[in-house]
């Protein structure tokens, strides 16, 4: 195995600085504007740091010494800035400083037609971080990663002459504060959304400005936003841009393509040859290849996690080993004895023009589908029989299609809530999932439906036109577990503490991006040691500001409820973990945590505040890795690690592969980037290798399918809630208590 990590060395383990108090950022920026060309300026708690460049520069403060290996931020930060100033000084396309990026801009990979508006150029990037502690020392490097850059050319005065219709597309406009590296055409910050054109002047809202001349402004640059724009320009011709884009994408971001162009980075790119200037009297320098991360149980090594074992009855009594699909087959859920819903009434809300491809489904879904050759059928016994019901009804609504379609679903979810539902399944088209808000009649039926307390199931009719048994066996087990059923549990050893999983997400009310008005609300899920779903909460909505204190509550709550629930003593011992993917309010969330703790002086608590993220530059490859089979003659995923694979960084943190070959969709996906598992220094339980495993585990546990996902349940569920209930609330009349009251409970939200 091999990660994207080059060693580095510096030329001492010393280096001199100059301290002066922190101000204000005014006094920050102003700092950088001044001594750009003379010193590194880096902010450090309540000081600034001065680092001249050269010897006997004139510096203001007070001399400091510093050390590479206790000062190991302020060493990396320098010699990030030491790779910005060689790449400058080398003539590259400065894009981005931190990371440090530069893009190739004399190779736009798309050509024709498309390269007149479009422009992906291929952009490396470089970052310097610690691998880990390896015996009291950190081994600092550099990640390599190779990205494409979007660009779409025109300004947005030049495209709406063109035929653009631009309400709704949020916008760029060139930074005030001029960069000294980056290209202007990367120096662009988003101003706001597009409400209208008048006279020449775009009028935003979500806007940090409100008029702004069209010829200053170019559309941000996405995949979305290429398709938008280049469908407007270029009409069916389009066709040839979007079979170029993935695989374009590809020749940038594959594993394979992207090792093989690091190792080319070692062996001829001469930017990063020699000593690589970082201050006064320090250089730093590659010290040799790629880090290798041999098979072992220590820190910078791999080792394999195996798949879970699985309950099927409780006290474990039936214990399968993954997968657990055709087991359960033959011994039926694990709640089979104390599931109540034995005879389900499932409402299908459908346009009349489906009913005959809609009672297909349904008759497949209640009887099964029969083995055709010697083959069996991945769905044979229906839902009834599998999961051992003892019959399921249906409910026909037929929805009237005449004009504004979120409205006619919203009178067929009227009439169909009147039936004393279950749950419902309700119909839609593909193009109905691309629409939010009150404009969507998946929304608007699920909101309608939801507000009365029946779980919603949507499903696509060009799901349905496709529809074969692994989709059947999917779909059934979706409806099981929002019936409020648990299909398996996992196997998990008596504990001698009380265990609980605690998921945290955010959600933005509302779909500003840019508006200093943001509201808030903070989503908990909360699960048992052997993975089961226990329930839900919401926070009410809250400032940023408020954001702690509304959590705070929330999770008070969810800690009252599962005490009385579980009957919780004073004295006994309790552990829970929280898990969340966030960046942006982690130190919020955490602090929220670090009160929670602090309240439960009763019981004696030990928890771990957990970051599971995918959003960190680090990547995994293995050289021996030749991919697996993809529709017959080709490979998909060379050079892709395994599923399930582990890498510790150091004592907190660590990298776990959750796609590898066989997970990969087509052969042009890119290189799948492993999960951060990290603890927070406040965590009072620090079991790295617990923890990572746990994480591993959970990603068994997602009743949306038979697979396992890539997600754990404690970060997919909260953030499939956040994503559902920023729409659900555009919704006019929806009733969100009812997440907290009658839905508590249920997966409404798979």
């Amino acid at each position: 195995m091999l990660l994207n990590h080059l060693p580095i060395e510096f030329s001492s383990a010393q280096f001199t600085g100059y301290r002066i108090r922190y101000v204000d950022k005014g006094q920050l920026r102003a700092l950088r504007e001044k001594l750009t060309r003379t010193h590194f300026v880096l902010r450090e708690g309540d000081d600034v740091l001065l680092f001249p460049y050269e010897e006997n520069t004139p510096t203001d403060g007070t001399c400091s010494l510093f050390d590479t290996g206790t000062d190991f931020s302020v060493a990396n930060a320098l010699a990030r800035n030491g790779l910005l100033l060689r790449f400058y000084n080398q003539n590259r396309s400065i894009s981005g400083v931190r990371p440090v990026s530069f893009v190739r801009d004399n190779e736009n990979l798309l050509k024709g037609d498309a390269g007149r508006f479009f422009a992906i150029y291929p952009e490396y990037s470089f970052d310097i971080r610690p691998l880990a502690p390896q015996d009291g020392s950190f081994v600092n490097g550099v990640l390599v990663n190779f990205n494409a850059r979007f660009l779409i050319k025109p300004s947005l005065d030049d495209l709406i002459a063109q035929g653009l219709d631009p309400r709704g597309l949020y916008v760029m406009k060139q930074a005030e504060r001029e960069n000294p590296y980056i290209l202007p055409m990367f120096n662009r910050r988003l101003v706001g959304r597009v409400q209208e054109i008048v006279g020449g002047l775009a009028k935003l809202v979500d806007e940090r400005e409100q008029d702004v001349p069209a010829q200053q402004l170019h559309v941000e640059a996405n995949l979305a936003n290429f398709e938008r724009v280049g469908r407007a320009l270029l009409g069916r011709d389009y066709d040839m841009v979007s079979r170029q884009v993935i695989p374009t994408l590809f020749a940038v971001s594959g594993a394979e393509k992207q090792l093989a162009r690091l190792q080319q980075l070692l062996g001829s790119f001469k930017d990063l040859q020699g000593d690589i200037p970082c201050c006064a009297g320090m250089t730093v320098k590659l010290a040799g290849g790629l880090t290798e991360v041999p098979y072992g149980d220590q820190v910078g090594h791999f080792r394999r996690l195996s798949s879970p074992q699985c309950s099927l009855k409780p006290g474990g009594t039936i214990t399968v080993s993954w997968p657990v699909d055709g087991k359960l087959n033959t011994n039926g859920p694990f709640d089979t004895d104390s599931f109540s819903r034995k005879e389900p009434k499932i409402g299908i809300l459908f346009p009349e023009e489906n009913k005959g491809r809609v009672e297909e489904l349904a008759a497949k879904l209640r009887d099964g589908v029969p083995s055709d050759g010697p083959k069996e059928s991945a769905f044979p016994q229906g839902m009834p029989r599998k999961y051992r019901l003892r019959r399921m009804t249906y409910a026909p609504t037929t929805i009237r299609l005449a004009g504004d379609r979120a409205a006619a679903y919203k009178a067929a979810s009227l009439e169909a809530a009147q039936q004393d539902l279950d749950l419902a399944l309700v119909v839609i088209s593909e193009s109905d999932k691309k629409l939010l808000g009150p404009a969507s009649p998946y929304y608007t039926a699920k909101a309608t439906l939801m507000s009365q307390g029946v779980p919603v199931q949507a499903i696509t009719m060009e799901t349905i036109n496709k529809l074969n048994p692994y989709m059947l066996n999917n779909l059934a087990l979706s409806l099981y577990a929002k019936l409020g059923g648990i299909p398996w549990t996992l196997s998990v050893q008596q504990r001698l503490v009380h265990e609980i999983i605690v998921g945290i997400g955010s959600a933005r009310v509302g779909f500003d991006r840019l508006s200093e008005r943001e509201r808030l609300v903070g989503i908990t899920t909360v699960f048992s040691g052997d993975g089961s779903y226990l329930l839900g909460n919401a926070t009410t909505e809250a400032s940023s500001e408020d954001y702690k204190i509304r959590l705070l509550e929330s999770l008070r709550g969810t800690l009252s409820e599962l005490r009385r629930r579980f009957g919780w003593q004073s004295g006994d011992k309790l552990r829970i973990i929280f898990h969340q993917s966030f960046k942006r309010y982690k130190e919020t969330e955490a602090a929220a945590v670090s009160d929670l703790i602090s309240e439960l002086d009763e019981f004696e608590v030990e928890f771990a505040f957990v970051q599971v993220s995918s959003d960190h530059d680090w990547k995994l490859f293995d050289e021996g890795a030749q991919g697996a089979r993809y529709q017959s003659s080709r490979l998909k995923g060379a050079k892709v690690p395994d599923r399930g694979v582990i890498v510790p960084l150091g004592p907190r943190a660590a990298l776990v592969t959750l796609v590898g070959p066989q997970q990969l969709k087509t052969d042009l996906q890119g290189c799948p980037s492993p999960i951060l598992v990290s603890i927070h220094p406040s965590s009072t339980f620090r079991d790295l290798a617990y923890v990572t495993k746990q994480v591993f585990d959970l990603t068994f546990m997602s009743w949306r399918s038979f697979n396992p996902s890539t997600q754990p349940v404690s970060v997919s569920y909260p953030n499939m809630v956040v994503d559902l209930l920023g729409n659900l609330r555009q919704v006019p009349n929806f009733n969100p208590d009812i997440l907290t009251t009658k839905l508590r409970e249920s997966r409404w939200f798979l």
